[in-house]
């Protein structure tokens, strides 16, 4: 088996997240396989406890209005060692946190980072019907930055071609409408 993938990507507050959740439910309509959420962030302070919330907020709104609920699966890292199914529908939220993990926490695959998370997506692929990743905008500030954040830019970039390259549809979500 060999799900359907979908990159969704926009900067920050697009509108990206919400899309992605209900392209997912859709694709799942009614489906025997979970819709399983594959939450990346660590509530690392205040501010990524409060997001956290409100996406859990978001997801069972969006779940209630589909007629199901999301399944969360906590994955810092190594997202292809989640405990997804064969025939689950899968949203990964979000890519950059989970670069940001692979790179810089202990148990992140550091300079090896970009070839570890797409080996998971494909694990995730073998066993999803359907897989659609959430990823930021970090490309188009035009600020200067220090050469970790510019490398990190740079394996964003090389996740992005990567995937782009397998997806059957990749969007561009800007004030909450798809591109």
């Amino acid at each position: 088996m060999s799900g359907r993938l979908i990159l969704v990507w926009g900067g920050s507050g697009s509108g990206k997240s919400a899309w992605a959740e209900r392209r997912l439910l859709s694709l799942a309509g009614r489906e025997p396989g979970r819709a399983v959420y594959l939450a990346t962030m660590s509530a690392g302070g205040e501010e990524a406890r409060a997001r956290i919330d409100r996406h859990r907020a978001m997801r069972a709104a969006h779940g209630a209005a589909a007629g199901r609920a999301f399944q969360t699966l906590e994955r810092q890292t190594d997202i292809g060692s989640a405990e997804v199914l064969p025939g689950d529908f899968v949203l990964l939220e979000d890519l950059g946190n989970l670069l940001a993990n692979e790179i810089w926490s202990p148990e992140g695959a550091g300079e090896g980072a970009v070839e570890h998370i797409l080996a998971g997506i494909e694990s995730l692929l073998e066993r999803a019907a359907a897989l659609v990743i959430v990823s930021g905008d970090v490309f188009g500030d035009g600020c200067a930055y220090d050469a970790a954040t510019v490398d990190y830019i740079r394996k964003m970039g090389l996740l992005h071609r990567a995937l782009a390259g397998r997806a059957e549809q990749v969007v561009e979500v800007v004030c909450g409408i798809a591109c």
